[in-house]
């Protein structure tokens, strides 16, 4: 069997074709990269969210316990379960919907920020993972100089002069 072509010219195809997977690979590669930052700057905005809203039904649940009291009582919930249905008058009060889930984590649980009388003020991740560094993750929350998830903390305005 004769081959068309001078013999000079055999591998040349193959090696086009190597090249070209090869290409396909690194732009994948890099895309994956790029993903996965994507994805975590959405969970960064998605945990942002959730403790704000944490935080704004703690301070909602602080504040029925003011009209509820004669003297007005700081008194926070002892228990997240407390946010979702507070029966302490005859009307009961939802101050969360719903309990949400640590997005970086991808768990019910979160770190509790209470009050040496045990209240709960305010609620952070219990990720270790460490954020990407830059100035915002929201345009109205401006991200600390954090070495991980977890020193993200989301209390209740009225709570922030209370603990050292």
């Amino acid at each position: 069997m004769r081959l068309r072509g001078p013999t000079s010219l055999r591998g040349f195809t193959y090696l086009g074709v190597l090249f070209i997977v090869s290409l396909l690979a690194l732009s994948a590669a890099a895309a994956s990269a790029v993903w996965s930052v994507v994805q975590q700057r959405d969970k960064e905005v998605e945990l942002v969210f959730a403790g704000r809203q944490f935080a704004a039904a703690i301070e909602r649940y602080r504040a029925r316990s003011d009209r509820l009291a004669e003297v007005p009582a700081r008194v926070y919930p002892d228990s997240l379960d407390a946010l979702l249905n507070d029966d302490r008058a005859l009307l009961p009060m939802h101050h969360l919907r719903r309990l949400y889930i640590d997005p970086m984590t991808g768990e019910a649980q979160w770190g509790l920020i209470r009050l040496p009388g045990g209240g709960i003020v305010g609620v952070h991740s219990l990720s270790t993972r460490r954020p990407y560094p830059r100035t915002f993750v929201t345009p109205d929350f401006s991200t600390p100089a954090t070495t991980a998830y977890r020193d993200w903390h989301f209390m209740a305005p009225s709570a922030q002069t209370l603990l050292p």
